[in-house]
């Protein structure tokens, strides 16, 4: 067994297929949901199954009312891929950082520096009790996921301070 507190460059992987089982699955939702969104089709039954099929039912709720807060209580853009895309963004690996927070925390404002560039003050409330939940679903089932200190440090493409006024918008 690896000791991920350890091998923090470990999780520096930037290729999809080269993520866990359950980093897989958390990034696979949030992009199906993202190009649902951007396409204003709707995938949530295929979400649904997935999240059941992989032993998390809960978590394709709480994974639809994170998303939900991002494009309403959020400022800026994110850099989420496509599902097809083999790539991980920095974005993507802060969201996943922030999750990963909370499977070691129980302090809610641990994802703080993970989001702030995106979120409202009124997200920065809002958000953390659903990441935290959502955290603890695959926590509970097993689905860790590393920690990655090093995505706060990662290049933001576009920042709450420079998107004020701007509607949350989703890249890729």
């Amino acid at each position: 067994m690896n000791d991920m507190s350890r091998n923090h460059h470990s999780v520096f992987i930037m290729n999809f297929s080269g993520l866990p089982f359950g980093e897989q699955l958390f990034l696979w939702g949030i992009r199906f949901w993202v190009q649902a969104h951007t396409r204003c089709v709707n995938y949530q039954d295929m979400l649904k199954n997935g999240f059941l099929l992989a032993g998390v039912p809960k978590a394709h709720g709480l994974l639809d009312s994170m998303m939900t807060l991002f494009t309403t209580a959020g400022n800026g853009t994110m850099d989420i891929r496509c599902p097809q895309c083999g790539d991980i963004s920095a974005d993507e690996h802060r969201i996943l950082g922030a999750v990963a927070a909370f499977q070691k925390s129980t302090d809610e404002r641990v994802i703080d520096s993970y989001i702030e560039c995106w979120m409202s003050e009124a997200g920065l409330r809002f958000l953390p009790p659903v990441v935290c939940d959502l955290a603890n679903q695959f926590k509970t089932n097993r689905l860790m996921l590393r920690p990655r200190p090093w995505a706060i440090s990662l290049p933001i493409v576009y920042s709450n301070e420079e998107i004020k006024d701007q509607e949350p918008f989703i890249l890729h």
